[in-house]
């Protein structure tokens, strides 16, 4: 608008829910079919009408397009009738796209004999049937009010009066060719894919991948980028990785492209302006070099392919306001598309829990984005007519074609030319510039330049190090940001291109995007921001489709809000648990917790932590520690971690470095096993936080239970399997001495496994600095090290071994009789 198997079960289930229509499309433009009811409607509220198609049908909720809802401004969409201008307003839930198949039209035919009856539709009989795109889903929730008489024309078709015309259903040629349609609402694509994302973003940091992971064939292919990579007049050019033998097989995907394109241009017809910033757009790509006019005998080639192109609108912007974006993934039936020809290559960019802990290490901490980046590297001449798209400067001509001469965004390998691209160039400096050189290779995620140095002018000397490098390449850049003044100040004697130099803007209190987080420079606070979320569920959806997308907007990699957050993951489990349908109401028990949930949502904006762990401490640090606390409950379980360190004066800070939390598996599992499974998410996460930090500290871990406590201090081949297992890999992990027992209120974990409202949670200092004796010298922490009961043990987890003694006798003969 992401628990290892929980996550499983909700990628892999209903999720990827698929709401099926049978739609029968003329097989022919003579011949008709099986008509389903659509009208033609003007959206009301625009300075300029636009016209939509609308498709009536009972069996789901209203749902429009996300181009009806964006260009209105309100979720509530006014419709008019083209015909006799009666208005009536719908309110539908907006989805980025309805389908991607368009709608049957009545033939000439059958449109005349409407006609002719006095039955007026409301869309010419020379109406393309290819260009009718759905714009809007009329349910059963808006169906019948809309509906008036029905005319039965003869044993298969009837005309059907609504608020917005008259339209027409049923079998219109009984002869003709149907097709079987399946008409994918994108929605639940959109809701799967967000939902991936949040469960990817929770894993990270206590799954055991690293920054880089090849899979098979990825060494191949990054061996064949560095045989055919180029520098040439001052770029780097690149070759698209093609499957083996799909250039050859890849058809052009021209009509496709084309349709599209009639689409837009008639956008642009009803939005002059937003053809004007388009074609600003276009106009700069083809002044830059970055596409060219594709010559005649390239066209006479059959080999190429044609990308469809649409505007997204960015209101938040103050530059660049729309992107074009083009449609690798777009291809006619039956036939590959341009992405599906490609390898993705493998994923080169760092970890971003990762790069967010490594953010927070240095007091001066610096931002900045290369300038559309992407299209700063050259593509192979062989491959530049696969990138083809139409245009036109004056919509009343015929399109013309261009073709990227550049890497564009919407291709599959792009990211990944990209970053092989960065790599590739930054190991020339690997002698030269050092330091620059690591902190490069770590700090580049896609084309955002994330780092921090000890020191301003170490910062400065960073800065314009990588400015060179960056501009050896043939890039820029630029939008740098930074939390110290003195830097700011530098930068702009140095002539560096800031932030606030390319917008006008002074204020550096303006929070800025950190790989989604908003980060503050002015007062150095880091936070999520919610407004976005707070705005989508201001609608007040209480249905569990409405939830999943709740969920999808949450981005905290670092666990900022994990006590919050953990409730709306439980009422998830239980939404599951009990197959509520997507759009049926809440059982009155979900619906309060839904409602409470949302409500708490609102104290969100008051949460903001320190990007820099040590604050305002410029004391010359003695000593650095990392404890890690973990604790269960039958419903959730989690670990927090915080920074521990002591000045030389002997003064004592403490500092939140992250959180993870999950699920309790539906499976019943008993609390101390729980208990455990919070202890090894303890260790997973600590040890992948101390190689990323690279801190010299030594690791604390607690726990409150002594049972779990015993287990990770104990043999563990004396286990059963599931206790076995999990001590083992604990003991790998970490040092058992290195285990405390903590008492059950000053565990911070706690919050993790009951949760908590976020206005509670701004204000709970156990949550941010840990327990109060962190802040105090060892000997007033507790007793680390306690003995424990027979009667506290689970003896049931006790591998019992049942053992058999054998004894054998032989009565052996002497070698040699004496006697």
């Amino acid at each position: 608008m992401r628990s290892e198997k929980r996550a499983k079960l909700i990628q892999e289930g209903d999720v990827s829910f698929v709401a099926t229509l049978v739609v029968m499309l003329k097989s022919a433009r003579k011949r008709g079919g099986v008509l389903l009811q659509c009208v033609k409607a003007e959206i009301i509220g625009r300075s300029s009408s636009d016209k939509i198609f609308c498709l009536l049908i009972m069996e789901v909720r209203s749902r429009s397009s996300k181009k009806c809802v964006s260009e209105v401004g309100v979720e509530n969409i006014g419709l008019r009738n083209v015909l006799s201008g009666e208005e009536t307003v719908i309110e539908a839930l907006e989805i980025e796209k309805i389908s991607k198949a368009t709608l049957s039209l009545p033939n000439p035919d059958a449109w005349a004999e409407m006609e002719s009856k006095g039955f007026r539709l409301t869309f010419s009989c020379n109406e393309s049937s290819e260009n009718c795109e759905i714009s809007l889903l009329i349910g059963s929730d808006f169906y019948w009010s809309l509906t008036h008489r029905i005319k039965r024309l003869d044993s298969s078709l009837v005309a059907v009066e609504t608020r917005l015309g008259w339209s027409l259903q049923g079998k219109c040629d009984e002869r003709s060719d149907c097709i079987l349609v399946h008409l994918v609402h994108s929605e639940e694509e959109s809701i799967s894919t967000e939902l991936r994302r949040f469960w990817e973003i929770e894993s990270l940091g206590i799954l055991d991948k690293g920054s880089v992971t090849l899979g098979n064939g990825d060494e191949e292919i990054l061996s064949d980028f560095d045989k055919s990579v180029n520098f040439v007049d001052g770029r780097y050019r690149v070759n698209l990785p093609w499957k083996p033998g799909m250039r050859e097989a890849l058809q052009n995907n021209k009509t496709v492209a084309r349709k599209r394109f009639e689409g837009l241009v008639r956008r642009f017809k009803c939005d002059h302006e937003l053809f004007c910033e388009y074609k600003d757009v276009i106009d700069d790509y083809v002044r830059e070099g970055i596409v060219e006019r594709t010559s005649y005998d390239s066209l006479l080639d059959s080999q190429g392919f044609y990308l469809p192109h649409h505007a997204v609108i960015r209101s938040d912007k103050t530059t660049s306001r729309i992107r074009i974006v083009f449609d690798g993934s777009a291809h006619e039936t039956g036939q590959s598309s341009l992405n599906q020809s490609l390898y993705t290559g493998p994923n080169l960019h760092p970890n971003i829990l990762e790069l967010l802990l490594c953010f927070r290490k240095s007091p001066v901490a610096f931002t900045a984005d290369v300038k559309l980046a992407f299209l700063q590297i050259e593509l192979d001449f062989r491959d530049r007519d696969f990138t083809r798209f139409f245009w036109t400067d004056n919509l009343n001509n015929e399109p013309y074609v261009l073709n990227f001469t550049r890497v564009l965004f919407g291709l599959r390998p792009s990211p990944y030319l990209l970053a092989a691209t960065l790599k590739h160039h930054f190991k020339k400096y690997r002698e030269q510039y050092p330091h620059t050189f690591e902190l490069l290779n770590s700090s580049i995620y896609v084309d955002d330049l994330i780092c921090g140095q000890n020191d301003v002018p170490d910062a400065l000397r960073t800065t314009l190090e990588c400015l060179q490098i960056f501009s050896d390449a043939g890039m820029l850049l630029r939008k740098w940001r930074s939390n110290s003044k003195q830097l700011n100040l530098l930068w702009q004697q140095e002539g560096v291109k800031t932030e606030s130099s390319e917008t006008g803007a002074i204020d550096l209190r303006l929070p800025t995007k950190v790989l989604g987080l908003a980060w503050d420079p002015e007062n150095d606070l880091i936070y999520f921001d919610p407004k976005d979320l707070l705005k989508f569920m201001s609608r007040r959806g209480e249905s569990k489709r409405f939830i999943l997308s709740v969920v999808g907007r949450i981005f905290d990699p670092i666990g900022i809000l994990g006590p919050f957050v953990i409730k709306l993951k439980c009422l998830l489990q239980e939404l599951w648990t009990l197959g509520v349908e997507w759009d049926s109401e809440l059982p009155p028990k979900l619906r309060h917790k839904w409602q409470q949930w949302s409500r708490e949502a609102e104290g969100l904006t008051e949460i903001k932590i320190p990007r820099f762990y040590l604050g305002n401490i410029d004391q010359e640090i003695s000593k650095c520690e990392i404890h890690c606390f973990s604790d269960a409950s039958k419903s959730a379980y989690g670990t927090i971690l915080y920074l521990r360190f002591v000045t030389c004066n002997n003064e004592i800070e403490t500092s939140f470095i992250c959180s993870k939390s999950r699920v309790a598996p539906l499976k019943s599992l008993t609390l101390p096993r729980l208990e455990l499974t919070a202890a090894l998410l303890s260790a997973r996460l600590a040890k992948q936080v101390s190689s990323c930090l690279k801190f010299d500290a030594n690791i604390y871990y607690w726990t409150d239970s002594l049972i779990s406590y015993y287990w990770i201090r104990g043999d563990s081949s004396a286990f059963k399997p599931y206790i076995k297992n999990r001590v083992q890999e604990i003991q790998l992990r970490s040092d058992p001495m290195q285990w405390g027992h903590c008492p059950g209120k000053d565990n911070p974990a706690d919050l993790l496994s009951r949760g908590t409202s976020a206005v509670k949670l701004a204000q709970n200092e156990l949550w941010w600095h840990g327990p109060p004796w962190l802040k105090l010298t060892p000997d007033h922490w507790p007793n680390r090290h306690r003995d424990i009961l027979d009667s506290e043990l689970c003896s049931e987890e006790l591998e019992h071994r049942s053992s058999v003694h054998v004894a054998v006798t032989q009565q052996r003969e002497a070698l040699v009789d004496i006697n």
